[in-house]
């Protein structure tokens, strides 16, 4: 099902994109505040939209906040934090249903949008910052997100192991901070980066939904023209560069099983391809790694690939045991060659490709996943569809895989393992 397609500038540094499908039966509109990564404001940055989407100065707690949303047939709000290349995307969505489905013909798509610009730019202050009470909760939401992170192994390893990958890179940065950071923040100082992010930010707004919003376009443009703007410019990432050595490191900590991310940088051109490649390499369940490093020969408990096309990066993430690390690396390293080599069956290239075709046929499943995929695009300077993308992808031959297989670079090697294995390695 195609999407209608249209964005147009409210004012400097702000955008405003209309997304209409047809098939849609709610309305779903997304606000990206776009900054770069700083480790001096990434955990102020990361509590600010889950204050935004807990209250505002007319609905000042998260009870009154809810019971004007089921008011308005069960609608949302919600803020989470993201990170692309190298820029933190903070972001606050609201999603209703249709209006035509309502019981009278309510306007519930323009009451949402106004609730939640005033959550946006009208927060709960009080004292010169967030109130006080909901800044507590959301900033130890924080710090739990930041330890469960720590605690989950294989987010940690792959964590650990971008502070190697992008070293003196703002991608290194976690898209949530460190405990250390995280703990630092108060309600003034997070205010006060909320009214400059306001002011600086690139802001793209995203309206996805059956019919053009007409009345909701203009409540959003006329609020986000009326803010004092100091434009910072638009957010871009930079390829990252390979090191002239691969970086190996091998971290100790209480784990049982471990954990071993590789990662390998090109400047290859097409996505498209990139993408093909990952997924014969070890992006499907019937990619080689998977078939022949773990099932075949049971070098991992899992072993998968991807693609970080924003940074020019190839990552493969895999479980092994400490002792079969190195056999798991050396067998990861001749499934690539394989594929340099040409060592791919018709059966191989064309799976790949159904899977990606499939997986960009859903896009238009879902209104998140729909604003998502053009969010993507726009970062990077361009506007094709899924179904642009699907036309390329069917272009693809064998040959440009091989020749993306042929740039890449190993630049990491990073081993998460237990203390008692590191000990007698």
């Amino acid at each position: 099902m195609s999407i209608k397609y249209n964005r147009e500038k409210i004012s400097d540094g702000i955008h405003f994109t209309t997304l209409l499908n047809e098939r849609q039966k709610t309305n779903t509109t997304v606000i990206h505040l776009v900054t770069g990564l700083s480790r001096d404001t990434v955990s102020l940055n990361a509590v600010i939209p889950y204050v935004l989407a807990g209250t505002n100065s007319s609905f000042t707690t998260l009870t009154a906040l809810n019971r004007e949303l089921n008011r308005l047939y069960g609608s949302v709000i919600k803020g989470t934090v993201t990170k692309v290349g190298d820029s933190q995307v903070l972001s606050l969505m609201s999603g209703c249903i249709n209006d035509k489905y309502t019981f009278e013909n309510e306007h519930i798509t323009d009451g949402l949008t106004e609730l939640m610009l005033e959550c946006l730019i009208s927060p709960h202050i009080e004292n010169g910052g967030f109130f006080g009470k909901d800044f507590v909760l959301k900033k130890q939401e924080l710090l739990d997100d930041i330890e469960a992170e720590i605690n989950e192994k294989r987010s940690y390893a792959f964590k650990s192991a971008a502070l190697r990958i992008f070293e003196n890179e703002p991608s290194a940065i976690p898209v949530k901070g460190s405990l250390e950071t995280a703990y630092a923040i108060t309600p003034v100082s997070a205010y006060q980066q909320y009214k400059k992010l306001l002011k600086t930010a690139q802001i793209e707004i995203y309206f996805v939904g059956a019919n053009e919003p007409v009345r909701s376009k203009e409540i959003i443009k006329n609020a986000f023209s009326a803010l004092e703007r100091d434009y910072a410019g638009d957010n871009s990432s930079a390829l990252s560069a390979a090191k002239a050595q691969v970086c190996r490191v091998t971290e100790a900590h209480d784990v049982a099983q471990s954990k071993m991310v590789m990662a390998f940088k090109t400047d290859y051109k097409s996505t498209v391809v990139l993408k093909l490649m990952n997924a014969v390499f070890g992006g499907t369940p019937f990619s080689k790694l998977f078939m022949n490093v773990r099932e075949k020969l049971s070098l991992c408990y899992y072993c998968s690939s991807g693609v970080n096309d924003k940074k020019g990066v190839i990552y493969v993430d895999s479980g092994v045991e400490h002792s079969n690390a190195k056999k798991a690396e050396d067998e990861i390293l001749n499934q690539l060659e394989n594929i340099q080599n040409g060592n791919i069956t018709d059966d191989e290239l064309e799976n790949a490709r159904l899977a990606i075709i499939n997986s960009w046929r859903g896009v238009s499943d879902g209104a998140r996943s729909i604003a998502d995929w053009y969010f993507q695009r726009n970062y990077s300077n361009g506007s094709e569809s899924p179904e642009d993308f699907i036309e390329m992808l069917k272009k693809v031959t064998k040959a440009d895989v091989i020749d993306a297989a042929k740039s890449l670079k190993l630049d990491t090697v990073y081993i998460l393992t237990g203390k008692e294995a590191a000990h007698n390695a």
